[in-house]
């Protein structure tokens, strides 16, 4: 059964990440980081299916060099706790082929760089060889600020994007708040999804709304994260572990009930 999953979080100096690092270990590349000096090198790294970097302008779509991406973001943000990049993370339906989750990819995040202005750095991988071979996914970079290429096709980076920008300034400029904007990110992958799971005349489709707004009486979980992850396949439960494993017991349980009371 095709799942639903989005996530996005902003990738932070604050939290002790840089872009250029993220960019490497997810496209299984090596990236100097310019402003620290530090190579990052995942060329070893495996499952690494399809990338791509790029931005859209005039309707082009243009190829881009990820080290001069976000080695440019990295030294146009000059704070300890600047926000360099905002990662976007996707599960894809395993029920699609290995071609038809990367079309599907293509152009969902083509339409987060037109909406955004943003350049986009994307990276789909296979499932993790001790984890659920069902979970297909794609890890999506993306600017904070808006991209363009001057006519010496030098990145220039602009003002930050309305994903980066708080409630309060997203009003004065009326624009939707944060949380919309991610609902509307959250609708527009279930739409897309949805379209390429139909065009390979498959009956599955993902909801991108919550269990409130689908009326269901079903809890839903949390994400574990890498970390909590990692200690769980070697045993060691953990406190999202365990909540997690009281969701699934309690919706059993409600699912039970349910079953009897459809039955009387």
């Amino acid at each position: 059964m095709a799942t639903f999953h989005l996530s996005t979080k902003p990738i932070s100096r604050k939290s002790g990440r840089s872009a250029t690092a993220s960019s490497a270990y997810r496209s299984g590349t090596k990236i100097e980081d310019r402003r620290t000096g530090l190579t990052h090198d995942y060329t070893k790294k495996q499952g690494v299916v399809k990338s791509e970097c790029f931005l859209i302008q005039d309707n082009q779509k243009i190829k881009l060099d990820r080290s001069q991406v976000w080695n440019t973001a990295e030294q146009k943000e000059k704070r300890k706790d600047s926000r360099t990049a905002r990662e976007i993370i996707i599960n894809l339906p395993h029920e699609l082929n290995e071609k038809q989750r990367a079309d599907l990819v293509k152009e969902f995040a083509e339409s987060v760089a037109k909406k955004y202005h943003v350049a986009i750095d994307y990276s789909i991988h296979l499932p993790d060889k001790e984890g659920d071979q069902r979970n297909h996914h794609c890890h999506i970079m993306m600017t904070t600020r808006t991209a363009e290429l001057d006519k010496n096709n030098n990145l220039i980076l602009g003002d930050k994007t309305a994903l980066e920008l708080g409630n309060k300034d997203l009003a004065k400029l009326d624009l939707p708040t944060s949380q919309e904007q991610i609902k509307d990110l959250r609708r527009k992958w279930a739409e897309t999804a949805n379209k390429h799971l139909e065009m390979a005349e498959l009956s599955e489709r993902i909801d991108h709304r919550s269990h409130k707004d689908r009326g269901l009486q079903t809890l839903p979980t949390i994400k574990l994260g890498w970390q909590a992850t990692a200690m769980e396949r070697k045993g060691i439960q953990t406190d999202k572990g365990d909540y997690n494993r009281q969701i699934h017991a309690t919706n059993a349980e409600i699912n039970r009930g349910q079953h009897r009371i459809r039955t009387i």
